[in-house]
């Protein structure tokens, strides 16, 4: 048996949702309305403005989102041997987890004007601006990192094992548990997109349909692959009343 324990920064996670790139001129845009404040603020929104005469792009808007979490733990592991085969059995705790998100919504210049907020597009793409910064995406993340209490992988050799590879079969891990959220908002931001056809229709009972997007029947009916591990959190109340950052509809000023 090999033990050992070691402190490691591991895992850089970046994730985009439209892969459109937009050139667009450096400005001020116009100021954020006051209801839409905490979306901004939580969403780390940016407003870019592109020349349609020199951008084709299939929709008029477009809203991506980046995200970037490191974990960084430290870990034990043990070789076993299962059916004359080595294993490694690893067991990461995690110490910390930062997490910085970022979201950048383009539309045509034309809509460079404080009146952009009355806008049925502008609304649109702050739908999807509120399906990836709404709280229980972290939530649901850090958890699901938490529940990987143990990770058991085939290895060569024992000899062979070295660091770098015990730090390889965390990070892939880690990887497919950050897919497996990110799959998520990826079919939440879909489906307002069906629901809405784009943003031309309005959407029917916003809250409880924003309310619904990270539930346990939502997670159910996607397949989550790690619905087990977020059991305990889906029932808490911290996660049942998080607040909703999607607006009301149109803005008054």
């Amino acid at each position: 048996m090999i033990r050992f324990h070691v402190s490691y920064v591991t895992l850089s996670i970046i994730s985009i949702v439209s892969m459109v790139r937009i050139s667009f001129a450096e400005h001020i845009p116009p100021p954020v309305p006051s209801q839409l404040k905490s979306l901004f603020e939580t969403g780390n929104v940016e407003i870019e403005f592109y020349d349609p005469s020199t951008v084709k792009t299939k929709y008029p808007g477009h809203a991506s989102f980046y995200i970037d979490v490191r974990n960084q733990f430290r870990y034990d592991y043990q070789v076993i041997v299962r059916q004359k085969r080595h294993h490694v059995r690893i067991r990461p705790i995690i110490q910390r987890t930062t997490w910085k998100l970022k979201n950048t919504v383009k539309l045509p210049e034309s809509y460079d004007t404080p009146a952009v907020w009355e806008t049925d597009l502008m609304l649109h793409e702050l739908d999807h601006v509120a399906v990836s910064s709404d709280p229980r995406v972290r939530m649901l993340m850090e958890r699901v990192f938490a529940a990987a209490t143990v990770i058991e992988h085939p290895i060569g050799p024992p000899s062979e094992l070295d660091a770098a590879t015990i730090q390889k079969i965390i990070d892939e891990e880690f990887a497919k548990r950050r897919d497996a959220v990110i799959e998520v908002v990826k079919k939440n931001n879909q489906m307002m997109d069906e629901v809405s056809v784009h943003g031309a229709r309005e959407i029917p009972d916003r809250d409880e349909f924003f309310r619904k997007l990270y539930s346990k029947s939502r997670l159910d009916d996607l397949g989550f692959p790690y619905l087990g591990d977020v059991l305990g959190l889906l029932k808490t109340a911290k996660y049942e009343k998080v607040k909703l950052l999607h607006h009301r509809g149109m803005l008054a000023e």
